[in-house]
């Protein structure tokens, strides 16, 4: 009698083992689910909205400023349907025909898991590596077959953040105009004489009051800017590629149209453009740029001119600005 309570007793305790295994396998398997479906939304969080190319590499080194003047403008958008589309603009045939080359990628993607996701009717491996979007893919140079990385960044990256104070420190000289040409009947010899010769402008900030500009005969302007700081969006525009995050060392100088910069982490100023440019005299008081608007010269004195600076900046409201810089003949 007391062997068969035994026995009972042990197969209870066996039955009650197994279910308590099986409630645990169950448990773990719905805890597991939950996690793999938070990590996709997670990801499609990170994956969906818009994305800029910030960085093109070629068997380990970066593009040269002329290839990747083109690839810049290459974007990547994911839409909450599971859609996407990727459009890389290349260098047309010849030079009349600069960024006219576009090849498009578009179809489905899925999420599987944290930061997984697979994609149909693309030709090249794509991966989200931390707070990127990575493109690899192998192009043919010559008959050498090589491997390129694009490196994509979201829009709203803080890397291209303005500083909205330098930003409007500086004066555009690259977005040439017809506004300002030399239809001009106005005997400007005197104003020349006047002010020839180099000037400085009156701040005290740090590197802003380095600025000057020089009339020189001939018509010659040459006009140097300085920031302190320079961000992704300043390498951008002058089709710097380099890695993400930005390294803590950058050196690059680069010549684009009327304009030399140079980028430098190291110097107290790391930004520094110098621009040659063409004045004119339009009347005894203004003196204008050559196809560059928004920028007049006007002669307060003959030691004292007002550089007024007219663009709009992107606001809410996209208004039209108005920035005055004072610059005294040295």
């Amino acid at each position: 009698m007391i062997r068969i309570k035994t026995y009972k007793s042990i197969l209870c305790i066996l039955l009650s083992l197994v279910l308590f295994s099986c409630d645990s396998d169950n448990n773990s398997s719905s805890g597991n689910n939950e996690q793999v479906s938070q990590d996709i939304i997670v990801t499609k969080e990170k994956l969906v909205g818009d994305w800029i190319l910030i960085s093109s590499i070629v068997d380990n080194e970066n593009v040269s400023p002329s290839e990747f003047e083109c690839l810049k403008n290459s974007t990547a958008t994911f839409n909450q349907d599971d859609t996407y589309e990727v459009t890389f603009l290349k260098l047309g045939s010849n030079s009349m025909t600069l960024c006219s080359r576009t090849v498009t990628q578009s179809g489905i993607y899925t999420v599987v898991g944290l930061n997984s996701v697979t994609f149909f009717n693309f030709d090249s491996e794509i991966e989200l590596i931390d707070d990127t979007l990575q493109i690899t893919s192998k192009v043919t140079n010559g008959n050498v077959q090589q491997e390129q990385i694009d490196i994509f960044i979201r829009s709203d990256n803080s890397e291209l953040g303005e500083n909205q104070e330098e930003e409007t420190d500086s004066v555009e000289t690259d977005n040439q105009t017809d506004d300002n040409n030399d239809d001009n009947t106005f005997d400007g010899t005197e104003v020349i004489q006047n002010v020839l010769g180099k000037w400085e402008i009156d701040s005290d900030k740090d590197c802003l009051q380095q600025n000057t500009f020089e009339f020189k005969p001939q018509s010659v302007f040459e006009f140097i800017q300085h920031k302190e700081t320079f961000n992704r969006r300043d390498l951008l525009a002058y089709s710097v590629s380099v890695s993400y995050p930005l390294p803590e060392n950058i050196n690059a100088t680069i010549i684009k149209g009327n304009s030399t910069v140079v980028f430098d982490t190291s110097a107290e100023c790391q930004f520094i453009k110098t621009s040659t440019l063409e004045y004119i005299v339009k009347d005894e008081k203004t003196i204008v740029l050559k196809n560059i608007s928004g920028v007049k010269l006007l002669l307060e004195d003959n030691n004292t001119i007002k550089l007024v600076y007219t663009y709009t900046f992107t606001d809410s409201n996209a208004n039209e600005q108005v920035r005055e810089f004072i610059y005294r003949k040295l």
